[in-house]
């Protein structure tokens, strides 16, 4: 399966606002309309005939939701995690979409009213990841169903539907007498997962993140660096708060790097990778990289 791209998930996100407007101008008029979607419908006779484009997602909460869901169900990191309410919130979002849109149509089925509609396999994937791997709890009281794990595997249910064909012991093994839909057993899916070439599990730490790594690999500035520094002190400490004493420093030091104006010391970087986990060659040489690009450009300001 070909993964889309975050920006194709918000494309179709403004489109379920335009056909939620449009449900809106029906049942309360174009002014309640109006205010929900921030236009009017101009020369159309419905908002589901303009253009995505046009609606500014930053005036939906949910919006932020979905960028964090995206991340946690396709690139899974100890950057982005999503608790139980966001979970339940896309969830309760897509139940309560349009099932239907277009009213001089007399009713249109788009494909995000659809098990294919970006924002719904997101709202999917986000809940069986959730039910895989942040849910200790009750995680082995989990099932999972063909799409889950298709989704989780990046996959097609076809192909998830052949393993549970398999008797042998790479395959699935279904609960005994489940049927439409058939499940999957939480110990079982995770075995089967964890051999699957698709498959992303969600770090337990750092080290073992490879959005993470790429994350820093990208990073150009020492403020971009000291918001990273500053969120994995939380994860490893508790909070910023805790860190001098954690690490033998004092606060003023600690506050340096999480703020981006840092002096570098090549063994106070060492310590700080160590400490949370980083790759240290790579860490150390990206605050050497940033702390430079950061002084240059003051340097040549002042010149100026």
């Amino acid at each position: 399966m070909v993964r889309f791209t975050k920006e194709q998930m918000f494309n179709e996100l403004r489109t379920i606002f335009l056909f939620e407007a449009d449900h809106l101008l029906m049942g309360a008029g174009p002014e309640m309309a109006r205010r929900f979607i921030g236009f009017d419908t101009g020369d159309e006779a419905e908002y589901c005939n303009h253009s995505p484009a046009e609606v500014d997602l930053s005036r939906f909460a949910i919006s932020g939701k979905f960028d964090g869901g995206y991340e946690y169900a396709f690139r899974p990191s100890v950057m982005n995690t999503l608790g139980e309410e966001g979970v339940q919130d896309l969830h309760t979002f897509m139940l309560g979409t349009p099932r239907a849109g277009g009213i001089s149509s007399g009713g249109e089925t788009h494909s995000f009213m659809t098990p294919e509609g970006l924002c719904q396999m997101v709202c999917d994937t986000v809940h069986a990841r959730w039910k895989l791997e942040w849910d200790p709890v009750w995680a082995g009281s989990h099932t999972f169903t063909t799409r889950e794990l298709a989704l989780l595997a990046d996959m097609t249910e076809g192909a998830v539907r052949n393993a549970l064909a398999d008797k042998s012991e790479n395959g699935l093994r279904a609960v005994p007498g489940s049927k439409n839909p058939v499940i999957v057993e939480h110990a079982d899916a995770m075995r089967w997962l964890k051999g699957r070439r698709g498959f992303i599990p969600t770090p337990d730490r750092p080290s073992a993140d490879r959005f993470l790594l790429e994350h820093l690999q990208n990073i150009q500035s020492s403020e971009a660096l000291g918001h990273l520094v500053g969120m994995q002190l939380w994860a490893a400490f508790g909070s910023p708060e805790k860190a001098p004493a954690a690490l033998g420093w004092n606060p003023a030091e600690v506050e340096g790097w999480v703020k981006g104006t840092q002096t570098f010391d090549v063994e106070q970087a060492r310590s700080l990778a160590a400490a949370l986990d980083f790759d240290i060659p790579l860490f150390v040489g990206k605050s050497l990289e940033v702390t430079l690009r950061r002084d240059l450009s003051k340097a040549k300001g002042g010149e100026e």
